[in-house]
C-alpha cells in the first residue's frame, strides 16, 4: 500500500488537483483517508493559483469534489515533494523526464495515471468545455483503475 502519492501534471490547476481530490475521496469512501496522504503539483506550475474554474464547472454535481477542490493551491514540482512521495503518478509520458530533470530518482516512482486505461490524459487547459467534461471523466476511469494498486 502506497502512504504518499503525488499527482502531476503541467500547471497544476486542471488535471492533477482533479485526480488528487478524486483519490482523496475515493481512499475516504474505502475507509483509508487516514493511512494514505495525497499532493498534487505541476511540472511548470501556475504557482498559488486555485484550480481552473472549469473544472469546477464541471464538477458543479458532485459538492464534495468541488469542496476539496475549491482548497487547492497550484504548486511547483520540487525534490522535497518528490523525496516525500512513495508513488508519483503523471499524466504524460514527458512528465517522466521533466521529474528527472528535477531529481534522477523520481521516474523509479512514477507511473502513468492513464496506465490501466492504457492511455495519457491530454491537458483540457483553456479549451472548450466540452474536453474538460471528457478530461474529467477519463481522470475519474484512470482514478478507479488504481483503486487495487494503491491498496495493495
Amino acid at each position: 500500500m502506497y502512504e504518499r502519492i503525488l499527482v502531476v501534471c503541467t500547471g497544476n490547476v486542471c488535471r492533477s488537483p482533479l485526480a488528487e481530490a478524486l483519490l482523496r475521496l475515493q481512499l475516504q469512501a474505502d475507509g483509508r483517508g487516514e493511512g494514505t496522504q495525497v499532493q498534487s503539483a505541476g511540472t511548470r506550475a501556475l504557482v498559488g493559483k486555485p484550480a481552473d474554474e472549469t473544472v469546477l464547472y464541471v464538477a458543479r454535481q458532485q459538492p464534495r469534489l468541488v469542496q476539496e477542490l475549491e482548497r487547492h493551491r497550484a504548486q511547483q514540482v520540487n525534490r522535497t515533494l518528490l523525496w516525500w512521495a512513495d508513488l508519483i503518478l503523471v499524466m504524460e509520458k514527458a512528465h517522466i523526464r521533466q521529474l528527472a530533470q528535477v531529481d534522477s530518482q523520481a521516474p523509479a516512482k512514477a507511473r502513468m495515471l492513464g496506465h490501466w486505461l492504457g492511455t495519457s490524459i491530454a491537458d483540457p487547459y483553456l479549451k472548450h468545455e466540452s474536453v474538460y467534461q471528457e478530461t474529467h471523466s477519463l481522470v475519474e476511469r484512470a482514478v478507479l483503475s488504481w483503486r487495487e494498486g494503491i491498496h495493495g
